[in-house]
Formats: structure tokens, sequence, C-alpha cells
């Protein structure tokens, strides 16, 4: 009997732990090795100092570095998340913001573009990774902390609401002058999704959806017929970017879409096979990194990316679920940013590598080559489930609490 019981107790704390979602983020970061492998193994242009392992290394040490990092954002106490250290997350991570397109380095692919911070001697990382997790877990820390001093539900049109709504669009500002389109789309609609998920009233809803639609229809009515004139305004980064999307077989800076739609085209529903991509043998220009989908459905097939893709979809629907049962704002939102993300991001990477949208340099996220990228995400899920132990924890003390009081 009393084996039964400590079995139960044991099986109970064990609940709390997500294995569906570990055994997704398992799944994606052993095929994203396997692919680096497979890209760059062959490669006689990216292999470093003829090692044909270096970059395989480099992509399993981040996973075990990530991994690691989940491990510890799992076990923080939950209570630092909503208290001081909430507001000094808030604070480095518009600072990071602010000084990446003043100290930045660019790199030699992207001439112009600073997205790089460099600790000397230390780091060199992508500063959007890093900004990225500070927003996740920023932005509810606003909305809770207006929540806490009962400012954030007011019946008023123009009231604090505004005030987490003006930091979404100050982040992607922000992110937008690195320049970084890709990322600044994700911030934006991670901010958006959870400003909409926060418990505002159809009234506000509506004041920041009518408006924000009237202007994006007339920006694009505009665009259309000043479209000259608008390429002009943009920098010469940002114009080359969308000449080559609207037709990169003309454009000197087209290659790597076109060799992109190659691969999906020679790959096909089942794909070629493991390591018998052509462009993995040069054409592409650094394919294991944004455009790893492309080689991706070239050697595996569609099928593959369809799966993929399912399990994005899978880890941000988890997230969504527990964000359901949450009693607290700053918790259920938290999940919800974790979940929009998973969300976005991979759409973002593949609607740029089919053509969908322009390149936006952003990566498949957990697949991607990237130590910086591979860590945060990790670091993020870390998070998860750090949200989800509290989450259904406080729910089944609320349970335990109703059942005593129903005994009385």
């Amino acid at each position: 009997m009393k084996r039964s019981e400590n079995f139960k107790e044991i099986r109970a704390k064990y609940d709390f732990f997500d294995g569906i979602t570990f055994i997704a983020i398992l799944a994606l970061s052993a095929l994203g090795v396997l692919m680096v492998f497979s890209i760059t193994g062959t490669s006689i242009f990216n292999n470093r100092e003829g090692n044909r392992l270096s970059y395989m290394m480099h992509s399993a040490t981040g996973v075990l570095l990530g991994f690691l990092a989940m491990s510890i954002m799992t076990i923080v106490p939950n209570r630092l998340f909503r208290g001081r250290l909430g507001a000094l997350i808030l604070l480095v991570t518009t600072i990071i913001l602010v000084i990446t397109p003043i100290f930045g380095q660019d790199v030699p692919s992207s001439p112009g573009v600073y997205r790089w911070l460099t600790i000397p001697g230390i780091i060199t990382f992508q500063a959007v990774d890093l900004a990225r997790i500070g927003f996740t877990l920023s932005l509810p820390w606003i909305i809770q902390w207006l929540v806490s001093r009962r400012l954030y539900y007011s019946k008023k049109l123009l009231s604090y609401w505004l005030i987490p709504l003006g930091y979404v669009g100050l982040c992607t500002l922000l992110i937008l002058q690195q320049p970084d389109l890709g990322s600044a789309i994700i911030i934006f609609f991670t901010g958006i999704i959870v400003f909409l998920s926060s418990g505002i009233g159809m009234k506000q809803s509506l004041v920041l959806l009518l408006p924000a639609t009237i202007i994006l229809v007339f920006a694009v009515i505009l665009g259309v017929y000043f479209f000259d004139l608008f390429l002009e305004l943009l920098p010469v980064y940002q114009m080359d970017r969308i000449q080559v999307w609207l037709d990169p077989f003309s454009h000197d800076f087209g290659r790597q879409s076109v060799m992109g739609f190659v691969s999906i085209a020679l790959g096909g529903w089942t794909g070629v096979g493991l390591g018998k991509s052509t462009q993995a043998l040069g054409f592409a220009i650094e394919p294991h990194t944004d455009l790893i989908v492309t080689i991706l459905a070239e050697e595996l097939g569609l099928i593959a990316v369809i799966i993929v893709m399912m399990l994005y979809f899978l880890v941000a629907i988890r997230c969504f679920l527990v964000a359901l049962k949450a009693r607290d704002v700053y918790s259920a939102l938290v999940c919800i940013g974790i979940g929009a993300f998973f969300l976005t991001q991979p759409l973002v990477n593949l609607a740029g590598a089919s053509g969908l949208i322009p390149l936006s340099g952003v990566t498949l996220p957990l697949i991607s080559y990237g130590m910086t990228s591979k860590v945060s995400t990790f670091v993020l899920i870390g998070i998860y489930f750090n949200m989800r132990r509290h989450i259904l924890i406080d729910v089944e003390k609320n349970e335990q609490s109703k059942k005593r009081a129903l005994a009385e």
C-alpha cells in the first residue's frame, strides 16, 4: 500500500513536466544537428580549416548549452520573474535594443546591418535573440504591474492599457533600426497576441484594430500607386531586399532566393535523400542558416517540412492550453508570448524562404545553425516549463482547498 502511495506521489510530481513539448524540441534539435552536418559536411565552402565536423560540433554544443540553460530556467523561483527582476529585465531589454544600432557590429554578408553585440574577450551574440527573451518576460510584467494597481482594466477608450501597446511599438521600431524586418515582425505580432489576450474590453480592441486596419489598407494602396517613390525612401539594404523579392532572377542579390526555390522544387514530396542536396555543394550561400528549410525540403521533402511545422504548432498549442489554466495574469501572458513566438517565427522563416515575403534573415528555431538562436529558444522553453509548473501547482492547490472546504 505504501509503495502504491509513493508511486502516485512520484507520478503526480512529474505530471507538472510537459513530456510532449520536451520530445518535440528534442526531435527538432536532433534534426537541426543532422541537417547542419548534412549541409556543411560535404560543402567545400563551409568547412572550417578542412574539418568537416566543425559546424556540426558547434551546433551540437549549442544544443547542449541550450539544454543546460533550459534546465536552469526551469528551476528558477517563479516569484523572481514577477518581482524586481522583471523590472530589471524590462530595463536591460530596452537598453540592448537602443544600443544595438549604435554600437552593434555588421557582418560581411550584410554590410550596414548592425545586429551583433560584443562583450570584448567574452562573447559575441545577436542582440535580438536576447531581446526576444526579455520582451517575452517584460511585456507581461508591465501588464501585471498595471493590473495589480487596478489601472489596466478601464472602460475609458484612452487609458493605461496604451502603455504596453506603446512598449510593443517601441521595441518594434528599435529592431527596425538595426535593420531587422523579420525580427520586428515577430516581436510586433507576438506583442499584439499577448496584448489582445490580456483581457481588455471590446471597445479598446476596436480602438486598436480599426485604425490599424484603415492605416494598413491606405498604406498598401499608396504603396502600389507610389511604389517607385516608396523604394527611394527606403535604405539601400531594404530596397535590395524588396527588389530581390519581386524578381530574384533579374537581381544580382537574388541568387540566394533562386537557389532556395531550386531546392524546394528538386525535393518534391519525399526528397532526394539525406546528404544528397545539390545546393549544399556551394551553389547556395550559407544554406545552413536561415535558408536551412530549403535544404530540408530538398533532402527530406515537403512532407518533412510539414511535420516540422506541425511540431512548432504543437509546442505553441501546448503553451496556449496551459495559459488557459492560469489563475494569474503574468504566468498566462508569458506562456502566450512563448507560444506566439513558436507560431510566428517558423512561419516568417518559411514565408521568406518560399518567396511569400522578402527574405528576413530569421532563423528556423532549433534547426538553423547559430549558437545564440538555439540557446535563446531553449531559454524560452525553460521559462515555459517554469510557468507551467507554477500554474499547475497553483491549480492543484486550489482544487485541494475546495475539497477540504467541502469535507468540512
